[in-house]
């Protein structure tokens, strides 16, 4: 089986095997007040914050699973790792929260879509069956992708024994030297981060059930290789939203919209308490609240979440 794969995603697994194979003589530690306060940081826009947190996620990611398995010892160690994967996915959290505003926020106010996803799950008769529809899984292409990124990483990464791996085969690969990225490709790009995402996090264990065996050589060969492949796959769906941001931003036009939005949301945000006290009063009346009110009651909530 062949697989498609675009340049700048080759670029972001060897920049990550790189990067693994220099962390795996480094501490585990990390600063964890320092990103913490990243994470609650909020006068920044969500642009920003969301470049912010990608950046911070790869460097938890490298730092937290760069690790020589064989080698681990200690209760302390162990709390260390449980302490970065439990902000792993936070972070994780949030940068979803992040993709969901501009999903259902900006999108529209661009004229991407004319009505938000949420929106058209409330007014259907089976709002979560729409949403569980409505999202996407992998496509075979992605899969295809990572599972090409894995079989480069286990021969890359000095930490990962080749012996253990199963299931993937050198695949023959057509390389991508460079995409055309329209606006109107940003809905496909966040629904498909969000979706790596989602699958990130379900390959990193909750820190209260991460145990020491999880670091036997066999197991962690199984799925730490598969957290950096995703890690990888996200960052180049990212690299592909800023691109199409940039050329938003050489439109005056979308620049000013866009601009404008930010201003409402940082203003929104003062009034969230307030928000917060209508909430259970909306609720009650859900079925008689018009669209425009349902629109911005969800704006306000996807703002809170940033």
């Amino acid at each position: 089986m062949r697989v498609d794969i675009e340049k700048r995603h080759i670029g972001s697994y060897e920049r990550i095997a790189r990067e693994a194979n220099k962390a795996v003589r480094s501490s585990v530690k990390v600063n964890i007040k320092k990103f913490q306060k990243a994470l609650l940081q909020q006068n920044i826009s969500a642009e920003d914050k969301k470049k912010r947190l990608a950046k911070i996620l790869h460097e938890l990611v490298i730092s937290t699973f760069s690790l020589d398995a064989s080698k681990i010892r200690g209760k302390k160690t162990i709390e260390n790792i449980k302490l970065n994967i439990s902000l792993i996915r936070d972070i994780i959290q949030k940068i979803k929260a992040i993709n969901n505003y501009i999903e259902e926020g900006l999108l529209k106010e661009l004229g991407i879509i004319k009505r938000p996803w949420v929106m058209k799950a409330l007014k259907s008769e089976n709002p979560v069956g729409y949403l569980e529809k409505g999202r996407k899984e992998l496509s075979k292409t992605d899969i295809g992708k990572i599972e090409h990124t894995v079989y480069e990483l286990m021969q890359r990464i000095i930490f990962f024994d080749r012996k253990l791996l199963k299931g993937y085969k050198k695949k023959e690969v057509n390389v991508i030297q460079s995409e055309k990225l329209e606006i109107r490709d940003l809905e496909r790009i966040l629904f498909s981060e969000s979706e790596l995402l989602d699958v990130l996090e379900a390959k990193i264990p909750p820190a209260r059930k991460f145990k020491a065996r999880l670091l036997k050589k066999s197991i962690f060969n199984s799925w730490a290789p598969m957290v950096f492949a995703l890690l990888s796959s996200f960052e180049t769906e990212h690299s592909k939203e800023t691109e199409i941001f940039s050329k938003i931003k050489g439109n005056n036009r979308l620049r000013k919209k866009i601009e404008s939005k930010i201003r409402h949301i940082i203003n929104e945000k003062e009034k969230m308490l307030k928000i917060q006290e209508k909430r259970a009063l909306a609720m009650e009346s859900f079925e008689k609240i018009s669209d425009g009110h349902r629109q911005a009651f969800h704006d306000y909530v996807s703002a809170a979440n940033m």
